[in-house]
């Protein structure tokens, strides 16, 4: 990491959203879409296998109800939760509150005053969804037929029977008092999870086929750069169509006690960065990054606990690159810190974290309409995550798609992989912007590679820091490998093979591919920008290698082919092109040259 960005960390300046109850303002980057509301003081543990299903989905959105002043329960599920739980007590001044133990009806009587009525439902139905829905807006709470009884005893009046009422019902009565921040895309088969913090949100909290008008309807009420918390059946559709809408993703169909983690402000920094790394000639250079950092659920479940991942009691003996989402520096900030706190860093190894897919959440970059924007907001938790590097997946590598990320200060360097093969590409790497973006070269996964066949193409490939060739990066597969398949595969590489850290190798190519990256400093001056009628590009190469000049939209779509007039011809050229024709806007200019393209954001006046 470079010292402006250390000095960016430093100088970062959070934005707060107005409340009148909090005790500490909870901290959170500019366009944040994420609610928050107090941080706990006092926790009721609730441990789940103390509860039937009905039971549990009560709980969840009594949990979000109360959340909505300050957060009051906390379900231990095991796994990573009981973890984040202690850290809150060990490390966060929180009193965990035991003495609920399996009794539902004491449960409920501690917080009978916060319940304003009840919706029936179903269990695992569409009407489960609606009732967390109108929890959120109403404060009532889910119940089925096994408790209706108490709810008379409890003098808790019924709002709505959900059972009789279907989501175009509830949207087209309430897509005015839903967020337009957050929505929950969720099967009705998993409504014991993350009900709280759709209550909590007062998100809607639905499903039904991606292709679906409804979807489609729900999708266009919510606001550009808004958040999906769930999951789909199909992945590529469910990104892609969410990033069509400007919506970006975060896997979480599985996850607990966000409406409680939520709410902590933690500093959040990684364990190191290496500003300078050796040169090694007559050396390949290889980069394991393992795969699904996006995936919010599995980094609050089994992530930290698995020893398939980190886990396991052999880490810290190679160098690992870890993918994980910007998104928990507001989602869950202690639970991102003590993931930081537990890396491995010495002098044999160390864990290093890179943010993705496909920034602050999971996208398609070559979809999103509003990816301007988009990257504006990831440059911030970027710097709020101590991040420097961004792992993309997209179905299109093109300079339009990335440059909205590599001109923002925060971001380093692209990890990128394609949807359809996350090594496509075959370990191309270019620059744009000064800045690498570098392709997979092979996979560790299941159906690619296993750890012999990688180990014998990566020692077959050659040793020279001073071509791409020279260098491997590899994605791991977390499903189908594992902490020790990388440790397997580093063992059966060659001597002269070297293994090491994103960071580290990032600044081996930087330092190494030198002579290419200057292909991109084509572009000396650029100026006036802003343009009001005339733009004068000055370029460090004759004026007879340049081929064309485009102009593109800032979503990469071409407006024209763009005439120029020449002021000077050497072996520099300074030419000039007439913008008062054209609309106000941002665009991108494309230089086409004999040997290179380049790529220059302009705004119009």
């Amino acid at each position: 990491m470079n010292f402006f960005k250390i000095i960016l960390i430093n100088l970062f300046v959070f934005s707060f959203a107005n409340t009148s109850y909090t005790q500490e303002t909870i901290e959170r980057v500019k366009d944040s879409p994420f609610p928050f509301s107090s941080t706990p003081d006092t926790l009721f543990v609730i441990y789940e296998d103390n509860f039937s299903d009905e039971e549990i989905l009560i709980i969840q959105t009594l949990q979000g109800i109360l959340a909505k002043e300050k957060p009051k329960i906390f379900r231990d599920v095991g796994t990573g939760s009981t973890f984040w739980l202690n850290d809150l007590e060990e490390n966060h001044n929180v009193f965990l509150d035991y003495s609920v133990g399996n009794n539902f009806e004491y449960l409920l009587s501690l917080f009978i005053s916060d319940i304003d009525s009840y919706i029936k439902c179903k269990l695992h139905s569409s009407s489960s969804n609606l009732a967390i829905s109108l929890s959120g807006i109403y404060n009532s709470i889910p119940v089925t037929d096994v408790h209706l009884s108490l709810m008379d005893s409890l003098a808790i009046p019924m709002k709505y029977d959900a059972t009789n009422l279907s989501n175009d019902w509830f949207f087209k009565n309430y897509s005015d008092s839903i967020s337009k921040e957050i929505v929950v895309y969720q099967n009705e088969n998993k409504d014991l999870c993350l009900g709280d913090y759709s209550v909590f949100s007062k998100a809607y909290h639905f499903y039904d086929d991606i292709h679906s008008d409804l979807v489609d309807s729900v999708f266009s009420n919510m606001n550009s750069n808004s958040v999906l918390l769930g999951w789909g059946d199909d992945e590529y559709q469910t990104v892609h169509k969410s990033s069509r809408f400007s919506i970006n993703v975060l896997p979480s169909d599985y996850a607990y006690n966000l409406s409680v983690l939520t709410n902590f402000n933690q500093e959040i920094q990684q364990k190191s960065h290496e500003i300078t790394t050796e040169t090694r000639e007559n050396t390949h250079t290889v980069c394991f990054v393992m795969s699904d950092g996006d995936n919010i659920q599995w980094l609050l479940n089994w992530f930290y606990t698995d020893q398939r991942w980190f886990g396991s009691l052999n880490r810290g003996q190679v160098d690992i690159g870890w993918t994980i989402s910007p998104s928990l520096s507001e989602l869950a900030p202690t639970v991102l810190n003590k993931i930081y706190s537990s890396a491995s860093d010495n002098i044999n190894a160390k864990d290093y974290f890179i943010a993705g897919p496909s920034g602050y959440s999971y996208i398609y970059p070559n979809d999103y309409v509003e990816l301007e924007e988009y990257t504006e907001i990831l440059n911030n938790y970027m710097l709020k995550s101590d991040l420097g590097i961004v792992n993309i997946i997209a179905s299109d590598n093109n300079d339009f798609y990335l440059y909205p990320y590599l001109n923002k200060p925060s971001v380093d360097a692209i990890f990128y992989y394609d949807f359809s093969n996350y090594s496509k590409h075959k370990g191309d790497i270019k620059f744009l912007n000064n800045k690498p973006i570098i392709s997979a070269r092979y996979n560790l996964w299941g159906g690619f590679e296993n750890t012999v066949s990688l180990a014998n193409k990566i020692n077959n490939l050659p040793k020279d820091i001073f071509s791409e060739n020279g260098y491997s990066l590899i994605p791991v597969h977390n499903w189908s490998n594992s902490v020790d398949s990388i440790i397997k595969c580093v063992n059966l590489l060659d001597s002269n093979v070297r293994v090491v850290s994103p960071d580290k190798f990032i600044n081996i190519i930087n330092e190494n591919l030198i002579y290419d990256k200057l292909e991109d400093e084509i572009i000396h001056l650029c100026y006036p920008n802003p343009i009001s009628d005339k733009l004068t590009l000055e370029l460090r190469i004759g004026v007879n290698q340049i081929e064309k000049v485009s102009l593109f939209s800032i979503n990469g779509q071409k407006v024209n082919d763009i005439p120029f007039t020449i002021l000077e011809s050497e072996e520099k050229s300074k030419i000039e092109f007439d913008f008062t024709s054209f609309n106000s806007g941002s665009y991108l200019l494309k230089v086409y040259t004999k040997n290179n393209s380049l790529v220059k954001k302009l705004i119009i006046n």
